[in-house]
């Protein structure tokens, strides 16, 4: 008690009260569902909204199991391709085979898992970096749904931490609850006006939610994240607007729109993109106590290819192995083209062998296309798309990401006493870094102190550390992510030298190795994610997932969904589209 009393001390006396009294729910290792029920209603309740909850989970659960829409067996003899071997089209693939489909997993790069991927540092897996997705929030059902069927083991994903600090026009200020060190150190810095000086910058972001979110009835939050063919007023309003657009509509002035830009995660990056986009992440507390998967975030999509390939077979419950249907994996296969059976009773792929070359045609009876749209709009298809979703595959917004985490021999950031030193969370800058996050494997959560962390029993600060050094999106993304590799490297260095107020050359005396991986230079890919830009939901979010050639070409994939950029929209698009196929094919045999 008396080591959480003096950090509750560095925060401020004035709210020892608040901290000893709130219900914190203790962010433990492997939650149960209810547990995380538990952290995100607590959540809802901080927000005054807990009414959003049971639409959250609805919206956001796993549609029901395939062998409920499509008796088991009924696939037999159905021949099914699926194109992408990311999260999605494993979990297609991995949904079909329980009805007894044959399927055909079409892979144009040489890996598996699609925007999953983790980079390890060390032969014994002890030290990896998130090149892709890293964390996973408590509402995301579907995803949870796979970790808990692979019985994967998740701990804490740090992203809020009162020890962090902003480092903005030369200027550093701790995180903490107040805000009184922004104001403090930041606020000087900006042109404010008076009323803007008064208030903590926590207080002046919240005037956007409580004008743009807080004001909308529970049903019309909860269309933030349902696909329809319609929107209300409201939504549509929303929907014109960029993240700018509504902090000005917020009375914010355009130095504090700056500052706010550079204290909010990723937000300078995308502050010209859709509001509606970053509503929703609000909306579902994607931001509040997130999870990473142990051992890596790669061992979700491993988990389902074992799975088709039979290395594990209890995921398949209550199915006998002669039950199931068969799976041909084709990796390094690229599709090239999407063309409707002249007899209308199937589709053609044409498609090629990446490393021997060679132009094959097969036809299958139904297609599940995970392409994203920046790879699907090379592909020829006859005949066309309707003229919505043509449209939709030119228009709808991807943005480049870029990640550069520096392998280090210690963790300097975890020194010191324990009421400065940083375990897990992140530091945002205006540099051109933008964002620094600090590994979480270190991290436990203190008791009843909101986004308090400590050391682990037996962690200790002189072990490695992978430091995610450089993190941003969009043009940032390409800036760095264009540099000459030495430039790169020097240039993270000096910032993150900058940011620590550390002496020059510092990283350099602790540096092993690095990894910078750019997204935009993805082939097939070419780009981070689906990221919204105005009108993009109201124009483009139900017709992408509306099938094509006649009901035989379904889509799926996170910019299909309506939580771009995270795994849940791969997940629960695939099984949607799976049940579609599944439905069709009992139709077929009713």
């Amino acid at each position: 008690m008396k080591h959480k009393l003096k950090c509750i001390e560095f925060i401020g006396r004035d709210r020892l009260m608040h901290y000893t009294n709130i219900n914190v729910p203790y962010q433990v290792d492997n939650p149960t569902r209810e547990q995380r029920h538990q952290m995100l209603m607590q959540h809802l309740v901080e927000e005054g909204r807990p009414e959003d909850f049971k639409n959250i989970i609805e919206i956001l659960n796993p549609p029901p199991d395939i062998t409920t829409v499509c008796p088991k067996g009924y696939g037999k003899n159905s021949k099914i391709a699926v194109i992408g071997a990311g999260e999605a089209g494993l979990s297609a693939a991995f949904e079909l085979r329980k009805i007894g489909c044959n399927i055909t997993l079409f892979e144009a790069a040489g890996r598996i898992g699609g925007r999953i991927n983790t980079h390890y540092f060390t032969d014994d897996k002890k030290y990896f970096a998130e090149l892709g997705a890293m964390r996973i929030p408590l509402s995301h059902e579907a995803t949870w749904h796979y970790i808990n069927l692979f019985k994967l083991e998740t701990s804490p994903f740090v992203i809020n931490n009162i020890r962090n600090f902003f480092y903005i026009r030369n200027a550093r200020a701790v995180n903490d609850p107040q805000g009184l060190s922004v104001m403090k150190n930041i606020y000087p810095q900006f042109s404010l006006t008076h009323e803007e000086r008064k208030r903590p910058w926590q207080a002046l972001e919240e005037l956007v939610f409580s004008k743009y979110l807080y004001t909308l009835s529970p049903d019309e939050r909860r269309e933030l994240i349902e696909i329809k063919p319609k929107y209300s007023y409201k939504i549509q309003e929303r929907d014109m607007m960029t993240r700018r657009m509504a902090y000005e509509g917020a009375g914010l002035s355009q130095s504090a729109i700056s500052m706010l830009g550079n204290m909010a995660l990723l937000e300078q990056n995308l502050i010209g993109l859709s509001f509606i986009q970053q509503l929703q992440e609000i909306y579902t507390a994607d931001f509040g106590a997130t999870y990473y998967i142990n051992g890596g975030m790669i061992k979700l999509p491993l988990a389902l290819y074992g799975a088709l390939c039979d290395d594990t077979t209890d995921a398949y419950v209550n199915i006998s192995k002669d039950e199931l249907g068969q799976v041909n994996f084709k990796i390094g296969f690229a599709v090239d083209g999407i063309y409707g059976s002249p007899e209308g009773d199937g589709v053609i792929l044409q498609y090629r062998d990446g490393k021997r070359g060679g132009c094959y045609y097969e036809k299958f009876d139904y297609v599940i296309c995970t392409m994203p749209f920046s790879s699907l709009r090379r592909a020829k298809i006859n005949p066309l798309f309707s003229e919505e979703k043509s449209q939709a595959i030119i228009e709808l917004n991807y943005e480049n990401a870029q990640k550069t985490f520096f392998f280090l021999k210690d963790r300097f950031w975890e020194y010191g006493n324990p009421c400065t030193r940083i375990v897990g969370g992140n530091t945002l800058t205006d540099l051109p870094n933008t964002s620094v996050f600090y590994p979480s494997d270190h991290a436990m959560p203190i008791p009843n102190l909101k986004n308090g962390w400590t050391l682990r029993p037996g962690a200790s600060p002189s072990e490695p550390g992978v430091l995610l050094a450089s993190y941003n999106w969009s043009m940032d993304a390409d800036r760095i992510g264009n540099e000459y590799p030495s430039l790169r490297i020097d240039d993270i260095k000096g910032y993150i030298e900058r940011i620590h107020g550390l002496p020059f050359e510092y990283i350099d005396n602790k540096f092993i190795s690095s990894i910078t991986f750019r997204w935009g230079q993805v082939q097939y890919m070419w780009g981070g994610a689906a990221i919204m830009k105005p009108q993009d939901k109201i124009l483009f979010s139900y017709v992408v997932t509306l099938p094509e050639m006649n009901g035989k070409v379904f889509f799926a994939g996170e910019h299909i969904s309506q939580k771009h950029a995270w795994q849940q929209g791969s997940f629960q698009t695939a099984m949607v589209a799976a049940n579609k196929v599944a439905e069709r094919i009992k139709a077929k045999k009713s």
